[in-house]
């Protein structure tokens, strides 16, 4: 699951999406996050939505929806 990164607890997800399905992923992008865009932060990273403008940099973050599945 490289690359893939869960939701973070009592974060809202757009409507259809659900935290069992949906993941964020790194944009490649390292600046401070605009209010309401998905940014990636802490020791276990997770994708947190910005509240309002932020000034420090964090890595930004697009949500990513789907099903992962194993191959045994």
């Amino acid at each position: 699951m490289t690359g893939l990164y869960p939701i973070a607890a009592g974060e809202r997800l757009p409507a259809g999406m659900t935290p069992s399905t949906t993941k964020a992923r790194a944009t490649g992008e390292r600046r401070p996050p605009k209010r309401g865009e998905w940014y990636l932060s802490g020791a276990i990273i997770e994708a947190h939505r910005a509240p309002n403008d932020y000034t420090m940099p964090f890595m930004i973050a697009r949500l990513v929806a789907g099903r992962i599945v194993y191959d045994a």
